[in-house]
């Protein structure tokens, strides 16, 4: 009896080390990479540094559109591996500071998305501009037995999170085909649309990285009926379905990362708690000032110890981390 009890007291100590999700860091890190590649033009540098045998792994479409009013260039490409039966595709965050004032004052606009809810109407627009040349890989017999990640940062991350979704529910895969890992990527819905995605797209992460603002914008009804913690700050309010309201897994790192691949992980949380996809144990528990904005600018730039438009630009050397020109911010 004792030895059971002592087993009972090690299985409940070691309990909370126990992996909840499929979240994955070392995947998680490569799609990283991936995913700054799309800020410059070394895909290929990138590619090379990011896979051991990169003679696996093929860039087979670069897509570049306008998607607003202004002509700003949206970008995504893809990468397939026949030998491991996988597509990645990969889509750009914001470029210019003009595209991200358009993104805040867009905001308020939200329209309907295939019967899911409602969505950010930029995201809508852009998306609507790049999904035509991935139907044609979604479309081609020679990809339709590939399983599919999406990746993206920021604005990116919103990207591969409807083409993830939309991908699900007009039938080019099933669910369990598809795994979507964004980084800094902001509330894209509203609550009914946060809930079909979840249902459709069960195996997908939203990466935050400590106070790294985007992922709290749009921002969503704060619960008043709750006690308020941190300075005030309250949970997100799941029962209002109009609101705006994150879809997938937060994994949040509430201390730091490093771009040491030998390092041992970073700790960070899987953020399964209460309120569903919006758990006030992580970063929905942050308050944020406006003082600070440099602060909370910074952590949405750097992920992985890499700044990450610069990074991708360099080629995702990792002796430059913050690319080769090193700015102030």
């Amino acid at each position: 009896m004792r030895f059971f009890c002592n087993l009972w007291l090690v299985i409940f100590a070691n309990a909370r080390y126990l992996k909840i999700t499929k979240y994955d860091e070392n995947e998680a890190r490569r799609l990283l990479n991936l995913a700054a590649a799309s800020y410059g033009d070394e895909l290929l540098s990138c590619l090379n540094r990011t896979f051991k045998d990169v003679t696996k792994y093929k860039v087979v479409k670069i897509v570049n559109n306008p998607c607003d009013v202004i002509g700003t260039i949206c970008n995504n490409y893809v990468v397939a591996s026949e030998p491991h039966q996988h597509i990645y595709v990969i889509f750009r965050g914001s470029r210019t500071i003009i595209q991200v004032l358009l993104e805040g004052w867009d905001q308020i606009k939200y329209q309907p998305f295939l019967d899911m809810g409602m969505v950010h109407s930029y995201f809508f627009h852009a998306h609507n501009v790049l999904w035509p040349s991935l139907v044609e890989i979604l479309n081609s017999t020679k990809y339709q037995n590939y399983g599919i990640t999406f990746t993206g940062h920021s604005l990116g991350g919103a990207l591969a999170s409807l083409a993830a979704v939309r991908t699900v529910k007009e039938g080019y895969r099933s669910g369990n085909d598809i795994k979507v890992v964004t980084f800094g990527q902001p509330r894209v819905g509203n609550f009914e649309y946060a809930m079909i995605y979840d249902q459709l797209v069960p195996n997908s992460y939203r990466v935050v990285y400590r106070k790294d603002i985007v992922p709290h914008f749009p921002a969503c009804l704060k619960n008043a009926s709750k006690e308020a913690v941190d300075h005030n700050s309250r949970a997100c309010d799941a029962e209002f379905n109009n609101r705006r309201y994150h879809h997938g897994t937060e994994i949040w790192y509430p201390n730091g990362m490093t771009n040491e691949p030998e390092s041992p992980e970073a700790p960070y949380m899987e953020c399964v708690g209460a309120p569903i996809n919006e758990d006030f144990r992580c970063s929905d528990k942050l308050k944020f000032y406006y003082g600070k904005i440099k602060e909370y600018i910074w952590d949405h730039r750097h992920y992985f110890g890499i700044r990450v438009p610069e990074f991708g630009k360099s080629g995702c050397d990792v002796n430059y981390p913050e690319g080769l020109k090193k700015p102030n911010t």
